[in-house]
């Protein structure tokens, strides 16, 4: 019993660290971007009733999750200089500790690829090919992915911004 009760426990440590690595990564690209600005937070869902008995989803900030929980990570970016950013591109590796779930990469004018190998390639996960043991290739799953990446379509204008995100389980 205490065996599986300190499984849990560590699972959720590495989630609060896997949540610290993705603000870090992020932070580590903003820094890097002249003047783009990012800020990222992590949230979860949960049903509340209003006091009408209403019931809805709202999406509240997370420091701590438990296994199997769905996680929603937001990057919030800002053009602070007085020229457009152009070919704007976040990458933003994934933790070992999370599974992408399907679909879920969206972002204001933003395309989203992933990637399999590290972050050094990205595409569309059906295009996407693991090189096997018997020197074949097999298709890419989900949980072969290693880095998500955000392409934007357009400039960002001074003073502008937008968001992109994407939803993940903690395994």
């Amino acid at each position: 019993m205490y065996k599986k009760m300190y499984k849990k426990l560590m699972r959720s440590v590495f989630c609060v660290l896997g949540i610290a690595v993705f603000l870090f990564a992020a932070a580590q690209a903003a820094i890097a971007a002249d003047k783009l600005v990012l800020s990222n937070e992590v949230f979860q869902e949960v049903e509340v009733t209003d006091s009408e008995g209403k019931k809805e989803m709202k999406q509240i900030p997370v420091s701590t999750a438990f296994p199997r929980a769905e996680l929603i990570y937001v990057i919030t970016y800002k053009n602070t200089g007085d020229k457009a950013a152009e070919d704007v591109v976040i990458n933003n590796p994934l933790s070992k500790e999370l599974l992408y779930k399907d679909q879920s990469g969206k972002g204001e004018n933003a395309a989203f690829f992933v990637s399999v190998d590290g972050g050094k390639t990205y595409g569309d996960l059906a295009t996407l090919r693991i090189p096997t043991t018997a020197g074949a290739f097999r298709p890419a799953q989900l949980d072969d992915i290693t880095d998500l990446q955000f392409k934007l379509k357009k400039q960002v204008k001074p003073q502008e911004g937008g968001s992109v995100s994407f939803r993940a389980v903690l395994k």
